[in-house]
């Protein structure tokens, strides 16, 4: 079945739609929780709204979401040539794993950052050639401070902001100060608006976002889900290493921004407040952009038998399992 997404076609498509709807089935006939709390950023004022929305609303809206996010990422890749030709891998691979942790079916913050994480990567690996690369360095800064305001699990994508450059682009001190001026402009603009409404409680403290946090102790099915989902990023991981002398060096060198994110978007689970779970979904944009990859080059039996098995752990941990 795996064929079906190795080419960009309407089939794909269909086929991504009935399986998110089957995996989060649930979902809509179990509205998801709306988890939202001042510890996770500003996103908390501005998604209150949604604390009175309507318990259908909610479900379609987690669903919908998560499937435009599979798509974006899948856009963001092809647009990008990251992968050996146009597939719709990568949205299965984010399918699979967001439906590997029933914990996950809330709406969260954590929902809405992954549009702006998608579009920090993206901006990232388009460094490389940028025409008026100031101000394509502005933007991508401006994007990261606001996306660290807004969600402070997203934090470490100031660090990754920092690898991009020092990837992407040979080394200029004033592009480096363009990117440091873009990172601070949305903390400028909202200290500035909070002190002149008299409003700066609102700002946090290090010791309310930062912590040595200890994760509960998870039911062996979500460990052996978590395990399956690594060992399909690694294999992703091997198999872009794998191909990676045919690819164009900025290729290359987007994969090196891709395994940056993977990397310090895993540890903030342990080490900013109120990150788990929905942080996961944070790790799983550059998680499944490497499974994706494996699905789509490997052409044997691997393939189909993790495929499978994330979609038998998927439906079992969303359909059958009690927790």
């Amino acid at each position: 079945m795996v064929s079906f997404f190795r080419d960009k076609s309407p089939a794909a498509i269909f086929w991504l739609i009935i399986i998110c709807f089957a995996l989060h089935l649930n979902s809509l006939l179990n509205p998801p929780q709306i988890v939202i709390q001042p510890i996770d950023g500003f996103f908390y004022y501005l998604l209150q709204p949604l604390q009175n929305a309507d318990a259908y609303f909610a479900s379609l809206l987690y669903v919908i979401m998560i499937f435009l996010l599979a798509l974006q990422l899948n856009f963001m890749l092809n647009s990008l040539h990251m992968l050996p030709k146009p597939t719709y891998t990568p949205a299965l691979a984010f399918i699979l794993f967001t439906g590997l942790l029933p914990s996950l079916n809330m709406i969260t913050p954590a929902l809405f950052a992954c549009n702006l994480c998608i579009w920090i990567l993206y901006r990232a690996c388009k460094l490389y050639a940028a025409p008026n690369p100031k101000t394509a360095i502005y933007n991508f800064g401006l994007l990261n401070g606001l996306c660290a305001i807004l969600y402070y699990p997203a934090l470490p994508f100031l660090i990754i902001a920092l690898f991009a450059l020092m990837i992407m682009r040979s080394f200029k001190p004033t592009e480096w100060f363009v990117l440091l001026f873009g990172i601070l402009t949305p903390a400028y603009f909202l200290g500035g608006y909070l002190f002149l409404t008299g409003q700066l409680h609102l700002l946090p403290q290090l010791q309310q976002v930062f912590a040595l946090i200890q994760l509960p102790v998870q039911p062996l099915l979500i460990i052996i889900s978590l395990c399956v989902a690594a060992l399909a990023t690694m294999w992703g991981f091997f198999s872009v290493q794998h191909s990676g002398g045919n690819a164009l060096i900025q290729v290359r060198k987007s994969w090196s921004v891709f395994f940056v994110a993977l990397i310090f978007t895993i540890p903030v689970l342990f080490f900013i407040k109120g990150a788990f779970p929905a942080a996961f979904l944070l790790a799983a944009i550059p998680a499944a952009s490497y499974a994706g990859f494996a699905l789509g080059v490997n052409r044997n039996i691997l393939p189909v038998i993790f495929f499978w098995i994330l979609l038998g752990l998927s439906v079992y941990s969303n359909w059958f399992a009690v927790y």
